[in-house]
C-alpha cells in the first residue's frame, strides 16, 4: 500500500535526502544498510523458474491483463477474514521498517514498470545496482530515525522522549472527537509544502520514514509507537530514578525495539501465517535464510519476500473502514471511513476544510481495528485471496501516467516482480518441497481476464508469485492466514533478519524467542505486554 506523492522539497529521512520517484522513495546515493538479493539461488539461472524473458511484450501484455481482473467485484466483496483490520497496515509499518529502495539505475526504480521498453534485469545487476537504505532488523529505524550510518535527527526528540504533534480542533458542528487523549494524537513537525504540478498544498510530518504519513491508519500507527516510547521513557524513569537522560533514551529504545520484535514474531507472524510455522522456524537452529545468508555476511533483503509474499496485505485492504464513532448507521457524518478519505486525512493528501495537522474527529479508535474476538465483521480485513479492493486500481497519491501502471497496484506488483527477475509460485513451491497449487486450484472462481492470462503458453505453470501467494491463501486457507508458501516466505523471512541482528530479542536475548512476554516495570505494577492491542494501551490511544 506504499502509495507515494511528488513534493517540492524532500523530506529528510534518518539525516539524509530522499527523492519521490513514483512508487516508494528513493535514496540519493549513499550508504546502504543491506543490498536486495534472491532467498532461491538455485533459481536464479534456470529459465524454467521464471516468467518468459523471450518475448516482453507479450509477457508484459498478459501481466497487464491479470492485474486488471483482480479488482474486487462492487456486487460480491469478498468475505471478512478472521484477521482483524489493523494487521493490514501493521504489515505496511513492519515493511516500512524493513525496506527502502535505494538505485541510481533507472531501470531499476519504480517508473520502469510504466516504461513500453520494460524488460527484465539481469540478477547480477539486480543484486548490484539495487540497494536498501533501511536497517533490516525490524528495529524501529522508521521510527528513531537511525539510518544505515546510525545517524539520527535531533528535531526527532524532546530530551529521551520523542516528539508527537497535536490535534486540531474539529468544525464548529462536526461530530465528536474520537475516544482517548484528544491532545498529542498526530505525528509531529508537520510544515507546508506546495506542490507547484497541482497547487496543492501539503503538511507532511517530521518523522523517520516519510511514507508513514501516506495514509491515516499507519500515520496513526507511528504516533502510537511514538506515545509508546515515550510512556516506556516514564516507566523506566520512575522504576530507575537516577538515569541520565541519555541512558534513560537508550534503555528506553533498546526495550521498545525488543518488544516490537517479540509482537511482531508472537502477534502478527502467528496472526498471518498458518498455524504450526511460526513454532517450525523458531526451532530451526539454522532456517532458511540464514542458510543462504550466513550470519557472519551482511543481510540481504529476499525480493521474493519484498516484491511478492510480503505484499499480501494489498489484497487485506478494504475500501471503507468503520473508522471511529463517528461513523455508523444512519445519521452519523457517514456509513464508513473510506479508503479514499484515509490517504486525504494525512499531511501527504493536505487534509480537508483548512486543517494543518489532523482534526480531533479523524483520531482513530483502536478498538474497532484490534480485536480477535469482536462480532462485528466490519473490524476485520479483508479475506487474502485475488480481488484487490478497487480504490487500488486508482490510487489517489500516486503519479498519472500514459498507461494508467502507476497508479493501479495489481499491474504494479506484477510488473515489478517481472522487472526484477522473481522466480514464480510453482517454482518457488518446489524449492520449498511444498505441493504446487494445481492448475484447477489456480483458476478456481477466476474470472475471465485471470483465466486467459493464466493459461496462456506463457504463464501456464509459470505464475507470478505475488499472485500464487494470494491464491494459494484463497484455496487453502480461505483467506483467513497465509498458505504454506507465503507463510514459510514471510516467516523465514522475518525470524532470518532477526537471527542475522546480535542485537535482536532473538539472539540478545534468546529466553525471549520461546516464552517469555515483555514487562514494563513500573510503580504501581508491571504492565505485560502479550500483543500489539496491549502497546496501544500502554501507549494511551485507546478509549478510556
Amino acid at each position: 500500500m506504499n502509495a507515494t506523492q511528488t513534493e517540492t522539497a524532500a523530506p529528510a529521512v534518518a539525516g539524509r535526502v530522499v527523492e519521490n520517484v513514483g512508487h516508494g522513495e528513493v535514496l540519493h546515493r549513499q550508504a546502504r544498510a543491506s543490498d536486495f538479493g534472491y532467498l532461491f539461488a538455485d533459481l536464479v539461472g534456470d529459465a524454467d523458474a521464471h516468467l518468459p524473458a523471450a518475448d516482453p511484450p507479450q509477457v508484459i501484455a498478459l501481466l497487464r491483463r491479470l492485474g486488471g481482473a483482480m479488482a474486487e467485484p462492487a456486487t460480491s466483496p469478498a468475505p471478512p477474514s478472521t484477521i482483524p483490520a489493523v494487521y493490514t497496515y501493521w504489515g505496511q509499518f513492519i515493511d516500512h521498517d524493513l525496506t527502502l529502495e535505494d538505485s541510481a539505475d533507472p531501470r531499476l526504480q519504480q517508473p520502469a514498470v510504466a516504461d513500453p521498453a520494460l524488460r527484465p534485469v539481469d540478477a547480477d545487476t539486480v543484486r548490484h545496482a539495487l540497494g536498501n537504505a533501511r536497517q533490516p532488523y525490524l528495529n524501529l529505524d522508521s521510527v528513531y530515525g537511525d539510518g544505515p550510518d546510525g545517524d539520527r535527527s535531533a528535531a526527532f526528540y524532546d530530551g529521551p522522549f520523542l516528539r508527537v504533534g497535536t490535534l486540531a480542533s474539529p468544525a464548529p458542528g462536526q461530530p465528536v472527537p474520537a475516544a482517548g487523549d484528544p491532545a498529542a494524537r498526530d505525528l509531529p513537525g508537520r510544515h507546508p509544502v506546495t506542490d507547484p504540478a497541482t497547487g496543492r498544498t501539503q503538511f507532511p510530518a517530521t518523522i523517520g520514514d516519510s511514507r508513514n504519513d501516506e495514509n491515516l491508519v499507519v500515520a496513526q500507527l507511528h504516533t502510537a509507537y511514538l506515545r509508546f516510547h515515550n510512556a516506556v521513557v516514564i516507566a523506566f524513569r520512575s522504576a530507575e530514578p537516577g538515569l541520565s537522560d541519555a541512558d534513560l533514551l537508550a534503555r528506553a529504545q533498546h526495550f521498545v525495539q525488543h518488544t516490537h520484535q517479540w509482537l511482531i514474531v508472537h502477534d502478527y507472524l502467528r496472526t498471518v501465517t498458518v498455524p504450526g510455522t511460526v513454532d517450525w522456524v523458531l526451532s530451526e537452529l539454522k532456517g532458511l535464510y540464514l542458510q543462504r545468508f550466513p550470519a557472519k555476511r551482511p543481510p540481504v533483503m529476499p525480493l521474493e519476500f519484498s516484491v511478492a509474499a510480503f505484499r499480501f496485505g494489498h489484497s487485506q485492504v478494504r475500501n471503507a473502514y468503520d473508522y471511529n464513532r463517528n461513523f455508523g448507521d444512519p445519521g452519523f457524518v457517514a456509513p464508513r471511513a473510506t479508503l479514499d478519505q484515509l490517504f486525504q486525512f494525512t499531511g501527504r493528501g493536505g487534509f480537508i476544510g483548512g486543517a494543518q495537522t489532523l482534526p480531533e474527529n479523524w483520531a482513530i479508535e483502536w478498538d474497532r481495528f484490534v480485536d480477535k474476538a469482536d462480532p462485528d465483521p466490519r473490524h476485520f480485513a479483508r479475506a487474502i485471496d485475488t480481488q484487490l479492493a478497487d480504490d487500488l486500481s486508482v490510487m489517489r497519491n500516486e503519479p498519472r501516467d500514459l498507461t494508467g501502471i502507476q497508479e493501479h497496484l495489481a499491474k504494479r506488483n506484477l510488473l515489478r516482480g517481472y522487472l526484477l527477475g522473481v522466480p514464480t509460485g510453482e517454482a518457488v513451491a518446489r524449492a520449498l518441497r511444498i505441493r504446487p497449487l494445481t492448475r484447477a486450484e489456480l483458476l478456481r472462481g477466476a474470472p475471465a481476464g485471470v483465466r486467459s492470462a493464466l493459461t496462456s503458453p506463457e504463464l501456464t505453470g509459470r505464475t507470478p508469485l505475488w499472485y500464487y501467494v494470494l491464491k494459494e491463501a484463497e484455496v487453502l486457507t480461505s483467506g483467513n492466514s497465509l498458505g504454506p508458501v507465503g507463510s514459510r516466505l514471510v516467516a523465514e523471512t522475518v525470524v532470518g533478519l532477526m537471527r542475522h541482528d546480535p542485537g535482536s530479542f532473538l539472539t540478545s536475548v534468546p529466553a525471549w524467542g520461546t516464552g517469555p512476554v515483555p514487562v514494563l516495570p513500573g510503580g504501581d505494577g508491571a504492565r505485560t505486554i502479550g500483543g500489539l492491542a496491549d502497546l496501544l494501551d500502554v501507549a494511551g490511544v485507546t478509549a478510556s
